[in-house]
């Protein structure tokens, strides 16, 4: 079980390609109360309806792989894969909700921050469904010490008030006033020390 997750956005720049043999992996749906990944589940499968899935037969990829926006840019492979005993990074995503980084993904035109018939703004949607709720649980579970808040605004409204039902969990969240989207890289830095050191 993690002692420290940080939370970060997704990238709207995707790699494409995967691997049509890699085994699926979904960890953070795994390690949720059942009544919780149930409620996940349903919700990726009602957003995954819409989506006509072509990059089926190119595979899967790890999300910290898949990703390849601002932000992951500055965040080395081997900082991903020699990270400090203990951290887990989650991911907010348009497609699948929340996953963890090594959680495995198709290339998906999904974002958080924009809208999609019929749902309107994702952030909105998975946000009214429940998403905070699901977040909370998994948290509860895992009982880390402390939650790192990296996201950008559109991907933090999609889980306000998670930390509401959190008991015994500092929650840190880190701002990067009057930067907007020029905030990525700084985030991504930020995401690569803390991989490296499992310091905040």
């Amino acid at each position: 079980m993690p002692s420290l997750v940080v939370l970060i956005p997704e990238s709207t720049r995707k790699a494409k390609g995967g691997d049509p043999y890699l085994e699926a992996v979904d960890g953070f749906a795994d390690a949720l109360p059942k009544a919780a990944q149930d409620q996940l589940l349903g919700l990726r499968t009602e957003v995954a309806a819409t989506w006509r899935n072509t990059t089926a037969k190119d595979g899967l990829m790890p999300a910290y792989m898949r990703f390849q926006g601002n932000m992951y840019r500055r965040i080395a492979r081997d900082a991903w894969e020699s990270r400090e005993r203990g951290v887990e990074v989650l991911i907010a995503s348009g497609l699948y909700g929340v996953l963890a980084s090594r959680d495995t993904v198709f290339a998906y035109p999904h974002s958080m921050a924009e809208p999609v018939p019929p749902f309107g703004k994702l952030n909105r949607w998975w946000h009214g469904r429940g998403l905070p709720g699901i977040l909370a649980a998994y948290l509860s579970a895992a009982k880390p010490r402390t939650v790192v808040d990296l996201l950008s605004k559109e991907y933090r409204e999609a889980i306000t008030g998670y930390a509401d039902h959190l008991s015994g969990v500092a929650v840190k969240t880190i701002e990067f006033p009057g930067m907007g989207r020029s905030s990525q890289p700084r985030r991504g830095e930020r995401v690569a020390e803390i991989l490296r050191t499992g310091a905040v």
